[in-house]
């Protein structure tokens, strides 16, 4: 009981720290070029298209994410996992089915001697 409480309370910190880390890195106001040189972004000096939808196809390069190598890498890697949790599952029952033929056999063999 405590150990599982102990691994809980560890779980939620890293979260926390995960999420925290990622919030700070998200919450910059700078672009990274700006940010490197630590210059500080003026909201006259942004671009009026930051102000309103602008579409993905018209962003630059490096602002738009790879989504659908990342999607489907994510559905491969979860596919391919739950696969072999099946199949080590298939194995073991086969394994537990052999043994139980086998003591079956030897229960039978007991049960026919006089």
């Amino acid at each position: 009981m405590r150990r599982s409480r102990t691994t809980a309370f560890v779980g939620i910190v890293a979260a926390l720290w995960i999420a925290g880390s990622s919030a700070a890195a998200l919450g910059s106001t700078q672009p990274p070029q700006q940010a490197a040189q630590g210059q500080a972004v003026s909201p006259a000096a942004s671009p009026a298209a930051q102000e309103e939808f602008v579409p993905v196809k018209s962003l630059p390069a490096h602002e738009q994410l790879p989504a659908v190598p990342l999607v489907l890498s994510a559905y491969a890697f979860i596919w391919v996992a739950l696969l072999v949790y099946l199949w080590t599952i298939w194995r073991r029952l086969m394994k537990v089915e052999q043994e139980m033929r086998t003591l079956t056999a030897r229960l039978g063999e007991k049960a026919g001697r006089p």
